[in-house]
């Protein structure tokens, strides 16, 4: 093909809200970031922690790419998690319904009328209502691995509205022993939420112990055409089993 007839498309292509781009073929490149896992996770029976399930989305997309991962669940609302026990059945989904911060307590939790935006934090902007503010447990990554010998985990993936550095640092203790292999955190570049997690404090944290970015998914834009959030994959190269 000949660079004019190259550019013309690609200019045809872009004119329709789309972009022409090359393919990395880098395995740990993938636009999946559960297959970019895959390509890095040696083991046959992975461990997955899954915080802030909501109605199981992601938990789908982890058992298709890992079907005999052991795969810890996590939801704070009593209102996601009931249905949750319905649909996720199989004796390697272990789901817990508790939310998971920096220490063990009791946290005020906000459930919103799109309850894709519940949490422990209040809304800046939106037409999302808060229905009920009600009491939930929380613990720590590292106090849940202590109580049920969890020696290391191949994949941490936290969509928690905001309170996501609040999940890191009750993780510290496997990651100073480098025992987390793979990160997949959501990252907000605007004020979506009261208190949230700022993008430099998440990558301040996490290399400082060890990760490195691989990857960004999903880029959502704000109508002034700026970036509003987007999930970000991250990898401990340092990984021990």
């Amino acid at each position: 093909m000949n660079k004019a007839l190259k550019n013309y498309l690609k200019n045809l292509v872009f004119k329709k809200g789309y972009k022409i781009s090359k393919i990395n073929n880098n395995p740990l490149q993938n636009s999946n970031p559960f297959k970019a896992c895959k390509s890095e996770i040696n083991v046959k029976y992975p461990i997955v922690f899954d915080i802030g399930m909501n109605h199981g989305q992601t938990l789908k997309k982890i058992k298709e790419i890992f079907p005999n991962a052991t795969i810890h669940g996590f939801e704070a609302s009593k209102y996601c998690f009931e249905p949750l026990e319905n649909d996720f059945k199989e004796k390697n989904i272990i789901l817990n319904n508790i939310g998971i911060s920096d220490k063990e307590g009791i946290l005020e939790f906000n459930e919103y009328s799109w309850d894709a935006m519940n949490s422990f934090l209040q809304r800046a902007y939106g037409k999302a209502q808060i229905l009920e503010t009600y009491k939930v447990n929380v613990t720590t990554i590292d106090d849940y691995c202590d109580k049920n010998q969890i020696k290391s985990i191949h994949i941490l993936k936290s969509d928690t509205e905001g309170f996501e550095l609040k999940v890191l640092n009750g993780a510290k203790g496997m990651m100073v022993k480098n025992k987390i292999q793979f990160i997949l955190i959501e990252f907000f570049f605007d004020l979506n939420f009261f208190g949230q997690s700022s993008v430099g404090e998440i990558f301040s944290f996490l290399e400082k112990h060890n990760f490195s970015l691989v990857k960004f998914y999903d880029f959502s834009i704000t109508g002034k055409g700026l970036a509003s959030k987007s999930d970000a994959l991250f990898i401990n190269e340092k990984f021990t089993e």
